[in-house]
């Protein structure tokens, strides 16, 4: 179990999960919005929403756009975000990923983008995406991802996130997010690597998790000093300011409800 829940951390930090954070993912957001096939016509439920960024993306696309997190601060960013764009069609409720608050069949698709890692359980998350959508309506998610059969990497990078923010439970491989989709009855239609080009500076990455102190000194010597796998993997880079940049490995699905 995470050391803090999400709902404790996110209402914490939810001033830190600005425009840079998105920037950080913009090329995972670029491939959802590619592969969700959008009609005007569609109703699609933004899981994990935080700040709104993905749900506020997605509004002018559809009919209606409904974002649910467990931060009560989180959504409240997330209507500011809606109201300063000027939309109307996003509603935001409360609400956990492994219990989703709305009926069957309820939603065009559902998405999830760069949250899952949070979760207790991606497979109850993904089991109730499969309840609430409509035959053939589509789950995409986007999330920070572990190198399939690398395990000191896998190891290594957990750690510091875990040390970072006491919320994350864990980074998953795509081999394990295809079993996932594929066990709870989609159809898997794409699963890609999706490298981002905006890299990750280390002070900031701690300043959006709340992470100060011994922790932060803990996790930078991890960096200084991790395994050359994780810095090749991961393209760890100290910079002539002291701080250090790098990219984590994101990867985007697609899969569809049979139906």
């Amino acid at each position: 179990m995470p050391s803090r829940t999400s709902q404790e951390q996110f209402d914490r930090q939810a001033p830190q999960y600005n425009a840079e954070w998105n920037e950080w993912n913009r090329e995972s957001l670029a491939w959802l919005m590619e592969h969700a096939h959008c009609q005007p016509s569609h109703r699609l439920l933004d899981v994990a929403t935080g700040a709104g960024f993905t749900a506020v993306a997605f509004a002018p696309l559809v009919a209606e756009v409904t974002g649910v997190d467990v931060s009560a601060a989180m959504l409240e960013k997330a209507r500011e975000r809606a109201r300063a764009a000027g939309l109307a069609n996003l509603v935001f409720e409360s609400g956990a990923a492994e219990s989703l608050p709305f009926a069957a069949d309820a939603f065009d698709g559902v998405l999830c983008r760069l949250a899952a890692h949070h979760f207790v359980s991606p497979a109850k998350f993904v089991a109730e995406a499969y309840r609430v959508l409509r035959p053939g309506g589509r789950l995409l998610v986007a999330d920070s991802a572990e190198p399939d059969d690398a395990p000191e990497v896998d190891a290594w990078h957990n750690h510091v996130e875990v040390l970072r923010d006491g919320s994350h439970v864990r980074n998953y491989t795509a081999s394990q997010w295809r079993g996932f989709v594929t066990d709870a009855g989609f159809a898997l239609e794409a699963l890609d690597e999706v490298p981002e080009s905006v890299p990750i500076t280390l002070r900031a990455w701690l300043e959006k998790g709340g992470c100060s102190g011994e922790a932060a000194a803990e996790v930078r010597r991890l960096f200084l000093e991790a395994p050359a796998e994780a810095v090749r993997t991961f393209a760890i880079t100290p910079m002539p300011d002291g701080d250090i940049r790098f990219q984590w490995v994101r990867i985007a699905l697609a899969a569809r409800k049979p139906g």
